[in-house]
């Protein structure tokens, strides 16, 4: 599984970090304690930076179909990043 969303995303899934995947925490878009499973479609490579800041006030992230991230900023931006496969 941890392969898979990491070949899926390549870097750190925020917008503009381009951190690889593989130096990235895994992290629930659903927390766990909040009912969210353990699963390719609720994952997301986050780098340890942007895993921390989007659990601060304001912050929004919807993991989508495809894994299409939808991050929403304090001040109501919408940022919606693509996946960016790994090369193999």
């Amino acid at each position: 599984m941890q392969r898979a969303v990491r070949l899926r995303d390549g870097t750190c899934r925020a917008p503009g970090c381009g951190r690889r995947a593989r130096a990235c925490d895994l992290d629930h878009s659903v927390a766990w304690e909040d009912g969210g499973t353990t699963d390719v479609g609720n994952l997301a490579c986050l780098c340890r930076h942007h895993h921390r800041m989007k659990h601060l006030p304001g912050w929004n992230l919807d993991l989508g179909p495809g894994g299409v991230l939808d991050w929403t900023t304090p001040d109501g931006k919408l940022h919606r990043i693509e996946p960016d496969p790994a090369p193999f």
